[in-house]
């Protein structure tokens, strides 16, 4: 699978851009504040429809024009799909060959992709929310059924906020709380199966990165894989904060207060791990990821990876280095140096210098 096309309207700072990129590497390489990671984000969006940074749909919007258009092309052996999103006035319009799709099944899991970005190595000392975005981000990839029942628990969570806060009585809560333990159950159901099919390959990679001298996992606040039982713990958890939840006004339980706890050596990475431990571990989660999409899909996922060199040490460069020497999918990675990435025995690329929101061959 690869991306033959790409094709920007009035993009953030980038006005407008058409590349084709190679089928292995390609380099977006120039200074900072340039258009490089605007450019990453745009192959992000054809996969994902929603930006890795945080910010309204608007806000990608440039200013030559009242809309922002991103078309993609992508080549998966002798199929080629062309995929387009357009936002105006805050709404956004995806097409799929042509048609709109009508739903998650349609939209996801054609163009799978895995970001390394500078802002996850902080998710594992940031907040909870950091946590569960990491996960709900992979497995989305792999199961975009998960994403209806995202979706469908997020807008009875917002209505039983409102009732709390406008005081209802138990009863006009109560249909509410039992949608939110149906949609929470499957949200905790298909987290906890991702992590037991990932968390093999997790460690393994984490040995490797570290040479063996430290062990890491990740360990979701719930264990049970049966239906029945996450549905009664979730009832548990309502009837233990109702109390709590009539005075502040707002639901205390459930899969959008979960924190998945990160350990290296058996202790909380957040608080006593070193900034090295962190990088290894999102590198090591990303890793996994990779492979665990390429067994789940049977398709090579692309890699988008933004100013990778700046964040990893050489030791661990070295490791991301020579796995992605044995891959064969295609990758874009951003920087304001190719040096680096020559000594690391990357000379077939394709690269394109980006200055001033432009794009154009080295």
């Amino acid at each position: 699978m690869n991306l033959t096309r790409l094709s920007l309207h009035n993009y953030r700072n980038i006005a407008a851009a058409e590349i084709r990129p190679e089928s292995g590497f390609n380099i977006l390489c120039g200074e900072n504040a340039q258009g490089k990671t605007n450019t990453l984000e745009a192959i992000y969006l054809l996969g994902h429809f929603k930006s890795f940074r945080r910010g309204r749909n608007d806000e990608l919007i440039g200013t030559e024009d009242k809309i922002t258009r991103v078309e993609g092309e992508i080549k998966t052996g002798s199929l080629c799909e062309k995929v387009g999103l357009a936002i105006s006035n805050g709404k956004k319009t995806v097409q799929i060959n042509g048609k709109r799709p009508q739903n998650s099944a349609e939209m996801f899991g054609r163009f799978p992709s895995v970001l390394f970005a500078p802002e996850e190595v902080g998710v594992p000392k940031g907040f909870p929310a950091g946590r569960r975005s990491l996960l709900d981000r992979a497995l989305c990839q792999t199961r975009p059924a998960f994403l209806d029942h995202a979706r469908a628990y997020q807008r009875c969570l917002r209505q039983r906020n409102i009732l709390l806060k406008e005081g209802k009585p138990a009863s006009s809560l109560f249909p509410w709380t039992e949608e939110l333990i149906r949609t929470g159950a499957e949200i905790r159901l298909a987290r906890r199966q991702y992590l037991d099919r990932l968390l093999p390959l997790f460690r393994t990679i984490y040995r490797q990165i570290c040479s063996g001298r430290e062990t890491a996992d990740l360990v979701y606040p719930t264990v049970s894989d049966n239906i029945a039982d996450l549905k009664e713990e979730l009832r548990q958890g309502f009837e233990k904060e109702s109390g709590r939840e009539k005075k502040y006004g707002v639901t205390l339980a459930g899969p959008h207060r979960d924190d998945p706890v990160f350990l290296v050596d058996g202790r909380v990475l957040g608080v006593y791990g070193s900034q090295g431990q962190q990088r290894s571990f999102i590198l090591a989660f990303k890793t996994a990821q990779i492979l665990d999409l390429e067994q789940e899909t049977a398709t090579v996922p692309l890699l988008l990876l933004d100013d990778m060199t700046s964040e990893l040490d050489r030791k661990r460069q070295d490791f991301f280095f020579r796995f992605l020497h044995e891959r064969q999918g295609q990758v874009f990675i951003t920087c304001t140096e190719i040096s680096p990435l020559r000594e690391a025995g990357f000379n077939r690329i394709r690269t394109f210098r980006v200055k001033e929101g432009k794009l154009c061959d080295y």
